[in-house]
């Protein structure tokens, strides 16, 4: 039987990636991205080891059954092989010929540490305190929020770059990066389950409102910062009125301006990125709703989103991609959109042999607002 302890110890993640064809810098931590399957631009430093040069992850555009893992995961994304295959070839490499089949038993499911929502709501009050002015100024006149969104959804922002001890949020290893940015909490029932940072990146609108980005924050190219063992959860369902309609984004961005513009109309999440795929919870979560959209952004990566929703309309007819009416619906108010208007189209004709004379009222106004 294959150790894979044996695998993980004698090959070197660092060769195996520099033979796939990355360049990694002086402290041999970051490179482009040398997999494949990356579909984004590689000029940036996206492919980063950590954890002592054990894991690696892509913070770009790899898809995300190929975003990160251990030498084995590398293996699986670098030469498009499975699990098996790899454990096989990569325990020739190691010189003990070809392994015996292997038992591949089911995927443990990490439990998020019960110390990482207590420091995590820590910080987040934190960052709820040293919510200036300007960062307000922002939100509102930016991001197209109110200030009522701005308290209920809890954003704040972190003033300056901290590495924080890792066992304040029950975790062993390197440091807890905590860049300084507008902090957006990611909430179920109340409690933190992951914590995103916008960062204000060269030549960023952010940097008006806040020291703009240079040398001492690093990592020029990462728009989004945060706390590792984060977990991810579909944003904001669970705070809903549970209409009979849902529209998933595929940001936090989106969803928050689509809530403050449109909460009366329908509901309100995110998808949490263009390459993320449902669980068997958010399904489950989903089949309160009438009718669901899903708008992912006009872009490369969009497309592969809606081309995965597309599929799963031939499992539930009430599951239906649609076009975004910009490049995303922040950009579509920053243009002068009425976005409100263009929900209630969208809204009025999914329940248009249901719905209720009232609310039909309510939505033929918005529409000619």
């Amino acid at each position: 039987m294959t150790d894979l302890n044996e695998i993980r110890q004698r090959i070197s993640l660092i060769a195996l990636a520099e033979e796939a064809g990355a360049k990694f810098d002086a402290h041999h931590t970051r490179s482009r991205c040398p997999l494949p399957r990356h579909a984004g631009d590689r000029s940036s430093q996206s492919f980063v080891l950590y954890d002592g040069g054990r894991k690696w992850k892509c913070h770009s555009s790899c898809p995300s059954d190929a975003r990160g893992g251990d030498v084995i995961a590398f293996y699986m994304a670098w030469k498009g092989v499975d699990f098996k295959t790899a454990l096989r070839e990569l325990s020739e490499r190691t010189g003990s010929g070809p392994a015996a089949p292997v038992p591949v038993s089911p995927p443990k499911v990490w439990v998020q540490p019960a110390q990482w929502k207590i420091r995590a709501e820590e910080f987040i009050a934190y960052a709820q305190k040293n919510l200036t002015d300007s960062v307000i100024t922002y939100l509102i006149e930016e991001r197209g929020l109110s200030e009522e969104s701005v308290r209920a959804f809890r954003l704040g922002y972190n003033p300056q770059d901290t590495f924080d001890d890792p066992s304040r949020w029950g975790l062993d290893g390197k440091k807890i990066w905590l860049p300084r940015g507008v902090v957006i909490p990611g909430l179920w029932k109340g409690e933190a389950h992951y914590i995103k940072i916008r960062r204000p990146l060269e030549n960023d609108p952010l940097g008006k409102y806040i020291p703009k980005w240079n040398a001492r924050d690093v990592a020029p190219d990462i728009k989004f910062g945060g706390p590792r063992g984060g977990k991810s959860i579909l944003f904001r369902i669970d705070w809903n009125a549970h209409l009979p309609v849902l529209i998933l984004t595929e940001g936090e961005w989106d969803t928050m301006i689509l809530w403050d513009h449109a909460m009366d109309l329908c509901d309100a999440g995110t998808i949490g990125g263009a390459q993320s795929k449902f669980d068997l919870l958010d399904l489950a979560l989903l089949t309160r709703y009438q009718k669901i959209f899903v708008v992912h952004d006009d872009d490369k990566a969009g497309d592969k989103g809606r081309g995965y929703i597309a599929s799963l309309k031939e499992i539930s007819p009430r599951i239906e991609s649609i076009a975004p009416p910009a490049h995303d619906l922040t950009d579509y108010w920053r243009s002068g959109g009425d976005l409100r208007k263009w929900v209630a189209g969208y809204v009025a004709e999914a329940l248009q042999h249901t719905i209720h004379p009232r609310w039909m009222k309510v939505l033929a106004n918005a529409q000619r607002e």
